[in-house]
């Protein structure tokens, strides 16, 4: 059954060597294990390594979206003062009165009151007009 094979000695020699090919027929059980534990262990730290990356990653790419609502922050707040800044010019007396006469308003008198109409509520309906449950 084992063959033999015929390997030279340095010094010349035949010397026989038993070469035993027999297959295997057992599982190794506890090889297995471990070579299912060191998977899965790479596996954790794959996974982990892979987590740290795209948190680190996420936390650029929050940064970059920080970075870029401050400048439309800045470019609102400065359209606001130039809103602002026109809106005080439309609002002066100087204006109002250079507008005036196209508009046929005339400044009033020392002696004259300035009315503002009010709207005075209507008086409730008579009690004969008010729906009944």
């Amino acid at each position: 059954m084992a063959e033999i094979a015929r390997i030279a000695d340095p010094v010349g020699f035949a010397v026989q060597k038993d070469i035993l090919n027999r297959p295997v027929r057992e599982v190794d059980r506890a090889g297995h294990r471990e070579m299912w534990l060191t998977v899965l262990a790479v596996a954790f730290l794959v996974v982990a390594v892979l987590v740290a990356l795209w948190q680190q990653a996420e936390i650029k790419q929050l940064g970059y979206d920080v970075e870029k609502l401050q400048k439309a922050r800045a470019a609102e707040e400065a359209a606001n003062y130039d809103l602002r800044v026109e809106l005080e010019s439309l609002r002066s007396l100087k204006r109002i009165e250079q507008l005036a006469p196209q508009l046929d308003l005339v400044a009033p008198a020392n002696g004259d009151a300035i009315v503002i109409e009010r709207v005075t509520p209507s008086p409730a309906p008579a009690k004969g007009l008010v729906a009944r449950r």
